[in-house]
């Protein structure tokens, strides 16, 4: 039986000492919420310019893109927390003024090293505004109209991951690879100073912060990652991955032996008795894994098996986001009068229609083909980000909006993770456990053929991913559950 949150999210007093406009507080949570996923996807397509410049291999230059995502996602929850602790505006504001130095430092980088060093700045921002800008719109909105909302932080954050290749092409053919970074300056001050006008202030927890449990947890998770990320060059059953994954369990048990003794933890462990939220979350994982497999391969076949221009990949690979400015504030507003599982449901089902078609994509495959697939990818994706994320924060206590925003950010950037582990890992071990050599333009047709059939392992395996979302979502939530019965309450 499901544990009724749902008096707890939408009633009671919010503790802001003004009006807050809802409207304008959207605009600026959709502006730093657009930047924080757009660097983690911006950078894919600057990999091989990157690396040409430093002189490095592909594998080594992959670390701009895994210690960002390791830095977020070890971050996500403690910064969850610390918002609901220290005030959800003053994380947001602080966030970008982090991320707007990460991105000075990034482009200003001499060396791999600290282009890399530099992204871990980036990355602590975007962790705190991943965490700050979904629990701020429970705090805003009413229920009514939450998922309308949630629409367009889920198409912020879709068009982030999505229309970075696309913009990083354009930029990187314009004006080099440094650019990617200099475009968030203006946007991450400008939103900073707004937000700090707009946001609604609050009046922080008194409890204090679980320094133990934000170790532990932040601990376990990167270890985690690290290990899957050393999959992708060694292989999934190398015994470094094995010493990983054992490391990382140990430290997850001790986190929830933690979690259980302590009078104020970190993460509300009750609130996984709710199938909603649990599901939710494990479904959100499961798509964004199964995302980042076209994401993370796609940019490479146009760049390096075509060898077309940055400019023309990046503008084919726009029909993803156009797809997801399409869908995603209508889904909200359909999960707001008609709840979240069968548009959930439907939506992650459509992604994997989506993978299995780009699966077939070659050499020879008409060009047209890519934003076909694209198209339908994005389409579903947003269909299901959109009400999955209502859903989560519908069964998440107003007084854990931080942890339950940072939880759905979390499971999102885990699956991200996951999912670049996994699809390096398969197309390696489909070219002989070697990879891209490094430099820019079209690869020999040896080279072509087998990193093109070690994508569409990557993306079939993707699209069974996808299913067993969609199965989750159908089964793992009763049609008749509080939160989608008061979607519209």
């Amino acid at each position: 039986m499901e544990p009724i949150h749902e008096d707890i999210t939408t009633d009671g007093p919010i503790c802001v000492p003004g009006e807050a406009n809802p409207r304008a507080v959207l605009a600026v949570l959709i502006v730093g919420t657009v930047m924080a996923p757009l660097d983690s996807s911006i950078v894919n397509i600057a990999l091989p310019a990157i690396a040409a410049q430093f002189g490095e291999r592909l594998t080594s230059v992959g670390w701009v893109t895994t210690a960002y995502l390791l830095t977020i996602a070890s971050l996500l929850l403690s910064m969850g927390r610390l918002g609901d602790v220290w005030g959800l505006r003053r994380l947001y504001v602080a966030g970008l003024s982090v991320f707007a130095l990460g991105s000075l430092a990034s482009a200003l980088a001499p060396s791999l090293t600290l282009l890399i060093s530099a992204r871990v700045l980036q990355a602590i921002g975007a962790s705190m505004i991943f965490a700050a800008g979904p629990a701020l719109v429970v705090k805003t909105f009413p229920p009514s109209r939450r998922g309308w909302a949630l629409g367009y932080i889920s198409l912020a954050v879709s068009l982030g991951l999505t229309m970075g290749p696309a913009l990083g092409g354009l930029l990187i053919g314009t004006f080099g690879w440094p650019s990617i970074f200099v475009i968030n300056l203006p946007l991450s001050v400008g939103a900073a100073l707004v937000a700090w006008r707009l946001l609604p202030d609050e009046c922080p927890e008194a409890e204090p912060f679980d320094l133990v449990g934000a170790v532990l947890a932040g601990a376990a998770l990167l270890v985690l990652l690290v290990g899957l990320e050393r999959a992708g060059g060694s292989g999934l059953l190398a015994p470094g991955v094995f010493v990983s994954m054992a490391i990382a369990g140990a430290l997850g048990a001790a986190f929830l032996w933690h979690e259980r003794r302590t009078a104020t933890p970190m993460v509300d462990l009750d609130l996984f008795r709710s199938r909603t939220f649990a599901t939710g979350l494990a479904a959100a994982t499961l798509a964004y894994l199964a995302l980042l497999a076209v994401t993370f391969t796609l940019p490479f076949f146009l760049l390096r098996v075509r060898g077309i221009d940055p400019r023309l990949a990046g503008a084919l690979l726009t029909a993803a986001p156009i797809a997801m400015a399409l869908v995603a504030p209508a889904a909200g507003r359909f999960s707001d009068r008609h709840g979240s599982r069968g548009l959930a449901t439907a939506g992650v089902a459509l992604l994997a229609v989506g993978l299995f078609g780009a699966s077939f994509l070659s050499p020879s495959t008409p060009i047209g083909a890519v934003p076909l697939a694209l198209f339908v990818i994005g389409a579903g994706m947003a269909a299901f980000q959109t009400p999955n994320t209502a859903a989560v924060l519908r069964a998440t206590p107003r007084d854990r909006a931080g942890v339950g925003s940072a939880l759905v950010a979390q499971a999102r950037n885990v699956g991200m993770a996951l999912g670049i582990g996994l699809a390096a890992a398969l197309v390696s071990a489909r070219m002989g456990g070697g990879g891209l050599p490094s430099g820019e333009g079209a690869v020999s047709p040896v080279v072509a053929a087998a990193f093109t059939d070690g994508m569409a392992t990557v993306l079939k395996v993707g699209a069974g991913i996808a299913l067993g979302a969609a199965l989750l979502s159908w089964f793992g939530r009763a049609p008749d559950s509080v939160e989608d019965e008061g979607a519209n309450s």
